[in-house]
């Protein structure tokens, strides 16, 4: 990872920040501000949930030039437990999203409706994969600081966190279209586990013996959906920003 560039756990003052961040890689690694009328909308689907159920997997990425402040540039999320996860967002984070946005509905047909309807739809994963990879991530780097390392650092820190809670292995879903994502992806240890229309659902089989993988929320702070990127239940784990370093939706 270049000087620059400096990765560290997430604080709860980087909540706001990040949200941008999902936002501004939201349509395939680039800014989608102009597709939504509601700025939050992505960050509750991809990002809040592991924020605030399970924040001891999540990792930032932040800026190090000297004398101007450490701001966040990019950041991966995950969960040691996708099943336990669901379970969480059904219980814990999707209802109150949906008491919102049914009193204050999107416009009809509108990118924001299809994220309303995804929150109401709930998530369920449910695959022949899912045993041997049942942590999942999402990542999302903006594009200064893609090409650094740092998507390589982000995804090592949290393997190696992965690992040493006993995870088997984790898995991702990245859109096909995402051609950096995917050759990213693959260039740090993960290979395609199924292929979906519009969807590469790829994993990587982690090593160490540790701990039994509870998420830190279902059992401690529970998990709730994904977002950004890569998922088994809508493309599962990956963020926005991958290119050559980076998430990848």
């Amino acid at each position: 990872m270049q000087p620059h560039l400096t990765l560290d756990r997430y604080r709860p003052e980087d909540r706001a920040a990040l949200y941008s961040i999902c936002l501004r890689t939201g349509a395939g690694g680039d800014d989608a501000s102009a597709d939504h009328d509601d700025p939050d909308l992505l960050g509750h689907l991809w990002l809040g949930p592991y924020l605030e159920l399970e924040p001891d997997l999540a990792f930032v990425l932040r800026s190090a030039e000297p004398g101007a402040p450490a701001e966040p540039l990019g950041y991966v999320v995950a969960t040691a437990d996708t099943a336990a996860f669901e379970a969480a967002c059904e219980e814990r984070w999707w209802p109150p999203l949906r008491e919102h946005y049914r009193a204050a509905p999107p416009r009809p047909g509108s990118p924001d409706a299809e994220l309303v309807a995804m929150i109401e739809g709930g998530r369920r994963t449910d695959a022949p994969w899912f045993a041997a990879h049942p942590a999942h991530l999402h990542i999302d780097l903006l594009p200064e600081a893609r090409g650094a390392g740092g998507g390589r650092a982000l995804i090592a820190a949290l393997t190696d966190a992965l690992e040493a809670r006993g995870v088997p292995g984790v898995h991702l879903g990245v859109s096909r279209a995402n051609r950096g994502a995917v050759a990213f992806y693959g260039r740090v240890g993960l290979s395609v586990l199924a292929e979906l229309p519009d969807t590469l659902i790829m994993g990587r089989a982690l090593g160490r013996p540790g701990a039994p993988a509870h998420p830190g929320g279902a059992h401690a702070h529970a998990p709730a959906g994904a977002g950004g990127g890569a998922h088994a239940h809508a493309p599962a784990g990956a963020g926005a920003g991958a290119e050559d370093d980076g998430g990848g939706r």
